[in-house]
């Protein structure tokens, strides 16, 4: 049996992604270094994100945001689990790397429990201490927002904090 998938193109969320990028992030949810996100945050953050679409379906999602004009932050990549494997995830990340170039960011990271994934793009270890003091509180702000069954890993589990050099 042949599978044939159509070509998938990454562009900026719109309102009516919203349902989508929760449902992709839910699809993900054993992933415990993905937070999940309300509507609202989304919503809030909107304008952060892109999605992958196929067929005229969200498959994907990914963020960038921007904690300063030089700092900004790779989060929400998840991908459809039908879609993995695929090069989605990829498409995602490059996307967000060029919107970082774009926006001068000139200090590009995230956290992962996939470092060997990120490295392929180029991203390093590093400390999670090498991040403004600000930006670390935040991230930990919303450690608190996820179901208390993830604080816990959240907190004390194998999240990988890596740069692009």
């Amino acid at each position: 049996m042949e599978t044939r998938f159509e070509q998938v193109a990454v562009r900026r969320a719109t309102e009516a992604d919203v349902e989508a990028i929760q449902r992709v992030l839910a699809a993900n949810a054993a992933d415990t270094s993905l937070f999940q996100q309300s509507s609202g945050r989304i919503r809030r953050n909107l304008d952060d994100f892109v999605v992958a679409v196929e067929a005229g379906q969200q498959v994907g999602c990914a963020a960038l945001q921007r904690h300063t004009r030089t700092n900004a932050e790779i989060l929400a990549v998840a991908v459809d689990p039908y879609a993995h494997g695929r090069g989605v995830g990829a498409m995602l990340v490059r996307a967000c790397m060029t919107e970082a170039g774009i926006a001068g960011a000139t200090f590009v990271w995230l956290a992962t429990e996939k470092p060997d994934y990120f490295a392929r793009f180029g991203f390093r270890r590093m400390s999670k201490w090498r991040l403004p003091l600000r930006v670390v509180l935040h991230k930990l702000w919303l450690v608190f927002e996820q179901p208390a069954s993830r604080w816990l890993p959240a907190l004390y589990g194998r999240h990988t904090f890596m740069r692009l050099p």
